[in-house]
């Protein structure tokens, strides 16, 4: 029995360890498309004009995750505050898409630390249901789904999945971009979800707005 222990109390150790070694590591990038300044649009497009459109006009758009990461790395104005400013460089804010959990986006603050690469995410669902009185509900969960099918998982630290309690940790830095982006998120959960009954859909490598038809 005291052997048994022993080897669990080891592995545990070493878990942590490793997920603490991890979570200092910057997760993989490669693929976001608009994150690299070859693979950004030549023209971009006014990611807030066509939310706005949609929003007034309650016409469906797509917005790919091309568009949005361009016009995030060439209109925000990101910056470290605080007591590591003088050794932390904001190096881009990102957004995936992916149909992982029924539609996720992972919003990402890239950062160099004294040199040395690292990264932060959350990840967002958003869920609608449909009530009784044929109104719709909109849910938006701080989640990309289940860690280990217990915890729910909330987001990355470095190339580590972490569980949703440890956005506590971020929760300053992701509430200063979402002040940033107020007047969006208005439109997006004020007059397309809840006045239009519109939907927000996450997929592969876009977001969607559309309607119901009348």
């Amino acid at each position: 029995m005291k052997k048994l222990f022993i080897l669990f109390a080891l592995g545990f150790v070493g878990s942590l360890g490793f997920g603490i070694f991890l979570s200092f590591q910057s997760q993989d990038l490669s693929d976001i498309a608009g994150r690299d300044e070859n693979d950004r649009q030549e023209n971009p497009s006014s990611v807030p004009g066509m939310i706005e459109f949609a929003a007034k006009n309650r016409n469906g758009v797509n917005i790919t995750e091309r568009q949005l990461n361009t016009w995030l790395a060439n209109t925000l104005k990101a910056r470290q505050e605080g007591m590591l400013a003088d050794h932390v460089q904001m190096k881009g804010v990102w957004v995936r898409f992916d149909e992982g959990e029924g539609g996720r986006a992972e919003i990402i603050i890239e950062r160099e630390v004294k040199g040395h690469p690292q990264s932060i995410s959350m990840f967002v669902r958003i869920e609608r249901k449909k009530k009784e009185d044929g109104t719709f509900t909109t849910y938006i969960h701080k989640d990309g789904g289940r860690l280990w099918s217990l915890l729910a998982v909330g987001g990355k630290f470095g190339k580590a999945r972490v569980p949703q309690g440890f956005l506590f940790f971020t929760q300053d830095a992701f509430n200063s971009l979402a002040q940033l982006f107020e007047e969006e998120l208005r439109w997006m959960e004020k007059d397309i979800t809840t006045a239009a009954g519109g939907r927000i859909i996450f997929e592969e490598d876009q977001m969607r707005i559309d309607f119901p038809r009348e």
